[in-house]
């Protein structure tokens, strides 16, 4: 009784699959899904700014740039009236030249023993100590002059010509020319799977613009409060959006 009523559900459910329409019986396989993706916000910013400070305390002569020109390496940023160190200079350097010419002549009558050990020692004393005098105001000589670090844009200028800032004052923000970086600030799970190398997409809020880009450096520390942490990425081509605008970065979920 068990197996007939088994071969006659069998011919029942092979009926039922005949009887059919066209197409109707066909069983779908399900269709491979993409990854999802996850965002965080991120900030492009320049790879490196300086903020070129006055070396000295001294009245300015010339600040030769203003915000938003481009600055080639090794520019002249700025210089200082330095007239009184130049005059030192010369002083001191005639100070050596004296104590140079006295060192020879003790020296000489050293040879024929009319000065003494102790008279040469102290002459050259007096004429080693002349020359690094010398040496220091003409290293400060070298600070009446500010150069450019490296290529690129002013930001912002904190001082104008004929001013005396203070020594260690801002000059010039200066900002490095060239393909910026990317700022992501992202949530710690993320240190789980996320290394350099791994590629993302970003849209800039202001412009619309997305480019591609790839992580290369990966923040050491959590930021305690917010549990999160900085992934820095490069831009594979050039974007057209200016440093300082904020978008939304895109990563592949991990599997």
């Amino acid at each position: 009784m068990f197996v007939r009523y088994s071969l006659f559900s069998i011919v029942l459910i092979l009926t039922f699959f005949v009887s059919l329409p066209s197409g109707a019986a066909d069983i779908s396989l399900p269709q491979a899904k993409t990854a999802p993706e996850i965002t965080a916000r991120g900030v492009l910013r320049a790879r490196e700014t300086a903020h070129i400070s006055a070396p000295l305390s001294a009245r300015l002569l010339k600040m030769a740039y203003k915000s938003g020109q481009y600055v080639a390496d090794g520019a002249l940023l700025a210089t200082f009236d330095c007239r009184a160190e130049e005059a030192e200079f010369t002083a001191l350097t005639q100070k050596y030249e004296v104590t140079r010419l006295k060192h020879e002549k003790v020296g000489e009558l050293r040879k024929l023993g009319a000065a003494g050990e102790l008279e040469l020692a102290l002459a050259k004393s007096d004429m080693e100590y002349a020359k690094a005098q010398a040496n220091i105001v003409e290293v400060r000589l070298k600070d009446c002059a500010v150069y450019a670090p490296f290529s690129g844009y002013i930001t912002a200028r904190h001082h104008s010509a004929f001013e005396t800032p203070q020594a260690g004052n801002s000059l010039y923000t200066l900002q490095r020319a060239g393909r910026p970086e990317l700022s992501v600030i992202a949530p710690a799970a993320w240190t789980d799977w996320l290394e350099s190398g791994h590629m993302l997409s970003f849209t800039i809020d202001e412009t619309g613009e997305t480019f591609e880009a790839k992580v290369i450096r990966l923040g050491i520390t959590v930021d305690p409060v917010s549990q999160t942490f900085e992934i820095v990425a490069q831009p594979t081509s050039t974007p057209k959006a200016r440093v300082g605008m904020s978008g939304v970065a895109r990563f592949e979920a991990p599997s």
